[in-house]
């Protein structure tokens, strides 16, 4: 019963297949930022509550699912994630919900679009899955504009674009980030990234050899979501993975990543992280987080370490322009230069401008919440001040004025 609560179980092992099992509880590993969230955010009753797996709760529970759930459970808040897809399978967790039997009432965050396709490309348990969300729940989530469009024009009219619940979860830290540090580094920061460093098929994926090409020559530590499991030929290397202090090694990866990829793969840091809490603490080694994950993202945000995103497809472009969080491509990133792009999307205007959308987006957020009797467990996050101004210029002489005209 303890992983279908908890999500994940403890593992202590130290090759790459040791852990697979334990990876299999939660799958890419930015889940576990998103789906702990919920918890964190509203009041609640500690001893009264819990998180875990839907389905898998069913599944052991049995005939008095329904009854034990309304016993136990006022609430249900389900996180997703970018499920909008054709190859995604509904049937669990429509089902699971469908045998509440409406006793509980649920809500539902974070709902994406991957891709842009027609509603006829999913799996009728996907449709299916998505018009229970529209029908029953409270509160339909959904991660940004682009979807609540998507959703609206395949007739589903009951959504409200809330962005990610992770963002929401530690929102004092996000407002106290601050680049003057990593301004001031400039190329010599220590940067926290994560990608598409993985093998498909026997392919090295484009997007993981342009994000290593273009921290070559920084001192940046790379954080695996699912990418390991494509790495057949070190399944099986023994000590290639510390628990202790979640991280691979260095040494061996990079040799083996570079033959594979037939172009340098280089970073200080291997990390794979079994739960958010040490994910935040290691993000804290660092001065900016910047790479191809959102949610690798989101937990430097959340430890209160400015973030820049490199965005490539809709699911990282709807959420950063929702929350107007930095955002560019890596071969954008690659051709400006990190002390460009810190110069760019750290200065104290962009943050500022990030800073107070993000707490219209809170208050936003609340709002509609209260709709299902939530109320936030943390206070909520000021406007923040404006900027002071920069002085005036000096005014010219006539003299030097005209000096100016002449050299232009």
């Amino acid at each position: 019963m303890l992983p279908r609560l908890t999500g994940a179980q403890s593992t202590t092992s130290d090759v790459i297949s040791g852990l697979h099992p334990n990876h299999l509880l939660t799958g890419n590993r930015g889940n576990i930022i998103h789906a702990e969230a919920p918890a964190k955010i509203f009041v609640k009753s500690p001893n009264g509550s819990a998180y875990g797996n839907l389905a898998e709760i069913q599944t052991t529970i049995g005939q008095d699912y329904a009854a034990r759930m309304e016993e136990c459970f006022d609430l249900i808040i389900i996180s997703m994630a970018n499920f909008i897809r054709p190859d995604h399978d509904g049937s669990r967790l429509l089902g699971s919900l469908k045998a509440l039997e409406d006793r509980v009432p649920v809500v539902v965050l974070g709902c994406g679009l991957q891709g842009n396709h027609k509603l006829s490309d999913m799996m009728p348990s996907n449709a299916g899955l998505i018009d229970w969300f529209n029908q029953n729940a409270v509160v339909f989530g959904v991660r940004g504009a682009k979807t609540a469009t998507w959703l609206e024009d395949n007739g589903f009219q009951n959504a409200d674009v809330l962005g990610c619940p992770s963002l929401y979860a530690y929102p004092h830290s996000v407002m106290a980030q601050d680049g003057t540090a990593a301004r001031a580094k400039g190329a010599e920061v220590e940067v926290m990234t994560a990608g598409y460093v993985k093998i498909n098929k026997g392919v090295f994926a484009q997007r993981g050899i342009d994000l290593a090409r273009a921290f070559a020559k920084t001192r940046a530590s790379y954080v695996f979501q699912d990418e390991p499991w494509t790495f057949a030929g070190l399944s099986d290397t023994p000590g290639i993975y510390n628990e202790g202090n979640n991280e691979f090694r260095a040494d061996l990866l990079d040799p083996w990543l570079t033959r594979q990829a037939g172009s340098p793969v280089h970073f200080q840091r291997y990390y794979y992280f079994h739960e958010a809490g040490a994910w935040r603490q290691a993000a804290l080694r660092h001065d900016v987080y910047i790479g191809d994950r959102f949610h690798g993202g989101v937990a430097a945000l959340q430890a209160g370490v400015p973030a820049i995103f490199l965005s490539h497809d809709n699911r990282v472009a709807e959420l950063t322009e929702h929350f107007g969080l930095p955002h560019l491509t890596t071969r954008a990133f690659a051709r400006k230069g990190l002390a460009a792009v810190l110069d760019e999307y750290l200065a104290p205007e962009a943050i500022h401008r990030m800073k107070t959308l993000y707490a219209q987006r809170s208050r936003e957020f609340f709002a509609v919440m209260a709709r299902a009797g939530l109320s936030p467990a943390i206070s909520a996050v000021p406007v923040p001040d404006p900027l002071p101004s920069a002085p005036p210029a000096p005014a010219l002489s006539p003299l030097r004025r005209l000096a100016r005209r002449l050299v232009r």
